[in-house]
């Protein structure tokens, strides 16, 4: 079985988090029952609060749980707020050898949004491309520098095997990137139109 790990630090926006919690949720149902995705949470403290004032539960305790790198095939890392602390989480020892691990491993990274600086402050990015949220005077953007890594204004930027995105919008398309990677296209889109988003079709000439 396929396995995701997601890290969700205190202050994480909602909105990042939600499309893979529903996609692969989704695949569950509709997707190749032959290829289960299994899905789980991480965080220091099962109870974080989100940028918004939401709770989450989260399924695995990093302050006192160890992780099984082999045991995952990805690391989902969804941004937040600095206003309601997401920074802090991502300068704990603890979750920056946690990504270097996966790193070291060659398995899938994922940034979403400001998820990417938690990667760059766990020297992942060097001479990679890279991107993260660029509005708001780039202040965001400006630091990718500062990790090593080659800025790129792109929604949606892969360097081998890590992917860093540039705002809450892209959660949802990275989230079937990663469907489709971990499946493949066919399975990917009959969970999109389950869902109820339109597959373009290719016209037959």
């Amino acid at each position: 079985m396929k396995s995701i790990l997601v890290f969700l630090a205190s202050g994480v926006e909602i909105l990042e988090v939600s499309p893979f919690i529903d996609v692969f949720g989704w695949n569950s149902v509709v997707g190749d029952k032959g290829n289960p995705i299994k899905l789980e949470t991480a965080s220091f403290g099962k109870d974080i609060r989100c940028t918004w004032s939401l709770g989450l539960k989260t399924e695995i305790d990093l302050s006192v749980d160890e992780i099984d790198i082999d045991r995952y095939d990805a690391l989902v890392i969804p941004g937040g707020f600095g206003m309601a602390g997401f920074f802090k989480d991502g300068k704990n020892p603890k979750i920056q050898d946690i990504i270097q691990k996966f790193y070291k491993k060659n398995k899938i990274i994922v940034g979403i949004c400001t998820g990417a600086i938690l990667l760059g402050e766990a020297s992942v990015l060097q001479n990679k491309k890279a991107t993260t949220y660029f509005l708001d005077n780039e202040r965001y953007f400006s630091q990718l520098k500062k990790f090593g890594a080659i800025p790129i204004k792109g929604t949606i930027v892969r360097d081998e095997n890590i992917f860093t995105t540039a705002n809450p919008e892209s959660a949802l398309r990275m989230a079937f990137i990663l469907l489709e990677i971990l499946t493949d296209k066919k399975n990917c889109d009959l969970v999109k139109e389950n869902m109820g988003y339109k597959i373009k079709k290719k016209r037959e000439n």
